[in-house]
């Protein structure tokens, strides 16, 4: 299980990285993109630039190949408990 999805640019684990996300279930889907988009907003947090822009990738490369299995994930701000 992946904990974070995160790209360096360029990433050359990016299509090994993908291929796993690939065979997430939505639920597990959702869960990374949870986790990755709470980690982005700590790295904003601490302006860790060049950490929030590969998280930044991450999240939308969930979004897109959710999209492409039509399941929406719509980016939105998270609260902290």
């Amino acid at each position: 299980m992946i904990e974070l999805l995160k790209f360096d640019e360029p990433d050359p684990e990016r299509q090994a990285k993908e291929a796993v996300v690939h065979r997430l279930t939505e639920e597990e889907l959702r869960s990374l993109y949870n986790r990755t988009r709470a980690a982005a907003q700590r790295a904003r947090a601490a302006r860790q630039m060049e950490e929030l822009y590969a998280l930044v990738r991450g999240t939308k490369t969930i979004q897109r190949i959710a999209g492409e299995r039509g399941i929406l994930i719509m980016s939105r701000r998270l609260h902290a408990d």
